[in-house]
């Protein structure tokens, strides 16, 4: 193999022959450099026609003539910094060559992102928006709503759940979400899950077009037969959680054969509702009785077990056979334990509002419930368990009682959220707080309107004083009134046979009394979660409401706190009003700057 030339060799061969080639001739005459302004005065008179004059210089004649063959020659359309010289030329006036090579051109084969067709449909103001939204499903691909169940991709979902708020989780609260959760429904007709029957009369006799969030995610969930789970739903008062519950119940009544009378009598119910209150256990027997009413057949018996009625007017209830049983805690321990009815043949469980159970010391009944229900049955018990806070002792009883529960957590979201102005006022006494409802706030407002006071005595003395100085018409609910006073209170309301009504926190959870324009805090609760469910008797459906709430200076400064952080978060209506003397009182919106200095 031969070794290559050294470097020293070939350079001193390359310049043997160059300095042979060259001669005089073609030799290139050194450039007379000339400023900007002498070019510009050039080029001028050669464009005129001029030329130029004898005497001068022809270089400058030549150089101008060169640069402007070879500026005409470049196409104005190429980018400059692709033009290419070629120095190697010797000719004067050809010695800038500018080459062009067509496979560096990198838009030959450009093409737009949108045809052009679309772009001229863009321009055009008339046919904008629904060329933008062709385009939207071309590239982005067609909205879920518009596509069947089986082409709805893990996106589709995922855009779904965060449309409505829709958190699922199995197992445990920080487990990843179970593959068993079905997805939610998108309509009534999804999945046919729901009999058609039952479809026309939500749709057409009860007027319900599309299921709620919670609804949406807690029906499939509950009535699969696929696999059996329970479920624990948090969402808020007035999301639609009766029907979430009385919905899968139905269906699974639907599907079975109906029971003989005297079978009813004997097995007992075959669901069991328990409800904090009388009211609210009322309330959900109404509701149910009402979806019954128009399935026509008759089949399907829901009864109330709730205090102020005897044992004797329960039995003879319950005797009429019994497929729905809907109960307070305490008054259905004591019908089991005068064996008035069994509890062992039931298909569902469902706590409802068991936050507010918890509250009124109800634990312990709940779990004697849960007990007897699980040593009483041989069949496992379809459990649903739904609160508007997921405290540790609901939770708990999840734990303890419930076989690997669905957790479902319905936010409110921003454009779901109540619509409710809340306006705290500062007054000194009672007597000052009455002449403002009488004089400046009542009149302004259409019935019904609730009233909350802490104390039955208050509300008698609040009651009179209508009586005796307005023409308002007044009714009283408390725990002192019996069941029968009860339930003509809130008939004389819901009847228009009242303009307002007066109660304790009785009336703050679970009651749904239609189109309440204003809720007053005649004296603020003690405990906050109170006021949030007393607000929320007011902006229901849809509806635009007012919460009005009288402070004196005098309440719990945790509680004010909670209450002035919770006005500022939730102004939906962009109207909220705060007490500035509250404020001060409170020492709030100073964000504790100074509250943890020490003197």
């Amino acid at each position: 193999m031969a070794r290559p030339v050294k470097l020293g060799a070939l350079l001193g061969r390359l310049k043997k022959e160059d300095t042979a080639g060259n001669n005089d001739s073609n030799k290139i005459a050194k450039p007379k450099l000339i400023s900007k302004n002498e070019r510009c005065v050039m080029a001028k008179k050669l464009q005129v026609g001029g030329g130029v004059k004898n005497g001068e210089d022809d270089t400058y004649a030549d150089i101008l003539k060169v640069s402007t063959s070879t500026e005409s020659k470049i196409d104005p359309q190429k980018d400059e910094g692709e033009v290419k010289v070629d120095k190697r030329q010797n000719n004067s006036k050809s010695k800038f060559q500018f080459s062009w090579d067509l496979k560096d051109d990198t838009t030959s084969k450009y093409e737009p992102i949108l045809p052009k067709h679309l772009l001229n449909e863009i321009h055009n103001k008339h046919s904008r928006d629904k060329t933008l939204e062709s385009l939207e499903n071309v590239y982005m691909g067609k909205h879920w709503t518009d596509k069947t169940y089986q082409e709805m991709t893990d996106r589709d979902w995922r855009i779904l759940n965060e449309e409505f708020h829709i958190t699922t989780k199995g197992g445990n609260l920080n487990s990843i979400p179970d593959s068993n959760i079905r997805h939610p429904l998108r309509s009534w007709n999804d999945l046919d899950v729901i009999p058609k029957e039952l479809i026309d009369i939500l749709i057409n006799k009860l007027h319900f077009n599309s299921p709620t969030p919670i609804q949406r995610v807690a029906i499939p969930n509950v009535a699969s037969t696929n696999f059996r789970r329970d479920l624990l739903g948090v969402s808020a008062t007035g999301s639609g959680k009766t029907l979430a519950f009385i919905i899968p119940i139905l269906i699974k009544l639907y599907k079975e054969k109906i029971r003989p009378h005297s079978i009813k009598i004997m097995e007992g119910p075959k669901a069991l509702i328990l409800a904090p209150t009388r009211e609210l256990a009322q309330q959900i027997e109404r509701e149910s009785q009402k979806f019954v009413s128009f399935w026509g057949n008759g089949s399907c018996q829901v009864t109330s077990i709730v205090g102020g009625h005897s044992i004797e007017e329960i039995t003879h209830n319950v005797s009429k056979g019994c497929d729905i049983l809907v109960a307070t805690p305490g008054r259905l321990i004591d019908c089991l334990q005068n064996h008035v009815l069994s509890i062992n043949m039931i298909d569902f469980l469902v706590l409802d509002e068991a936050d507010k159970m918890i509250d009124l010391g109800f634990e312990d009944q709940i779990k004697t419930i849960l007990n007897q229900i699980n040593v009483g049955n041989n069949k496992l018990v379809r459990k649903m368990l739904f609160t508007a806070t997921l405290s540790p002792s609901i939770q708990s009883i999840a734990v303890s009682y419930m076989e690997n529960p669905i957790y479902v957590m319905v936010d409110s979201g921003e454009n779901q959220a109540p619509k409710i102005q809340q306006i705290v006022d500062y007054t000194i006494s009672d007597d000052v707080k009455f002449e403002r409802l009488k004089n400046n706030i009542l009149p302004i407002y259409k019935a019904p309107i609730i009233i909350f006071i802490n104390y039955k005595a208050t509300a008698d003395w609040l009651a009179k004083k209508f009586q005796d100085e307005t023409r308002f018409k007044c009714t009283i609910l408390h725990g002192s009134k019996s069941q029968e006073q009860r339930e003509h209170s809130l008939s004389l309301l819901r009847t228009g046979k009242a303009d307002i009504m007066i109660a304790t926190n009785v009336a703050a959870r679970g009651l749904d009394i239609p189109n309440v324009s204003l809720v007053v805090n005649y004296q603020m609760s003690k405990n906050f979660d109170d006021y949030v469910h007393r607000i929320g008797r007011t902006g229901r459906a849809g509806n635009i409401g007012t919460a009005i709430t009288f402070l004196d200076g005098n309440e719990d400064e945790q509680v004010i706190s909670q209450l002035y952080n919770y006005i500022q978060e939730n102004n939906v209506t962009g109207k909220n009003k705060f007490s500035p003397h509250i404020k001060e009182t409170f020492n709030l919106g100073t964000n504790g700057q100074f509250k943890n200095i020490i003197y």
